[in-house]
């Protein structure tokens, strides 16, 4: 006996001319959308749930794993954190997360270790930037839209972005030099009158052309 809510097997025609080659009744139509609506949400809502418990549990799992990574990160210990996580199969990213969001939530990250952060090989970054084109292909059309959203990417990433007409420059910027700020002169906040009283800097020009700035006559 053939059930009248299953559904058919294609809605669509290889050959391209119809796309709607089998007929189906308003009521099955109607129904199966309900029917499917309903489904949807409902599994939206378990998802929803399951990602509030997860959440619950990340909060706990990062003292836990805060605890024992202190503990097995200590001098002498040989890599036991690393050793610990491969034995019981816990991704070490995810423990080392967790470890380092709890650590710099209570203030003692300079107290955890932590792997530091590498640049990932130039094989991944390619694979993270096709998958990223090929969801945003169809909502960016044109090529303004394109170097628009590189653009706005680039100078997010802080990086320096130049734009010319019909085209996107980036490029690297340099690096701040760290001396700039060394040898600043700072100009004095107090001087001393000709009566030998201190009195504040006055750094405002006068409107009569007098100077009464010691940066326009120094002292």
């Amino acid at each position: 006996m053939k059930d009248i809510n299953a559904i058919p097997p294609s809605f669509s025609n290889p050959d391209g001319l119809n796309p709607f080659p089998t007929t189906v009744t308003d009521e099955y139509l109607s129904g199966q959308i309900v029917f499917l609506w309903q489904a949807r949400e409902h599994s939206k809502y378990l998802m929803n749930i399951n990602k509030d418990d997860m959440l619950k549990s990340d909060e706990v799992l990062g003292e836990l794993f805060c605890r024992q990574k202190r503990k097995l990160c200590r001098l002498g210990r040989r890599g036991g954190w690393h050793e610990w996580l491969r034995q019981n199969r816990i991704s070490r990213s995810v423990a080392d997360r967790l470890a380092l969001e709890f650590a710099e939530y209570h203030g003692f990250v300079d107290e955890l270790e932590h792997r530091t952060t590498a640049d990932p090989i130039e094989g991944h970054i390619c694979q993270r930037a096709h998958r990223t084109a090929e969801r945003l292909t169809k909502f960016l059309v044109s090529p303004r839209s394109r170097m628009t959203f590189v653009q706005v990417l680039a100078d997010l990433f802080g990086l320096q972005v130049d734009w010319e007409v019909g085209a996107v420059r980036l490029s690297i910027p340099a690096p701040e030099d760290e001396q700039k700020w060394t040898h600043v002169v700072v100009p004095s906040v107090m001087v001393i009158g000709a009566d030998g009283v201190a009195a504040p800097v006055n750094y405002e020009l006068r409107d009569d052309g007098g100077v009464d700035s010691p940066l326009q006559h120094p002292l």
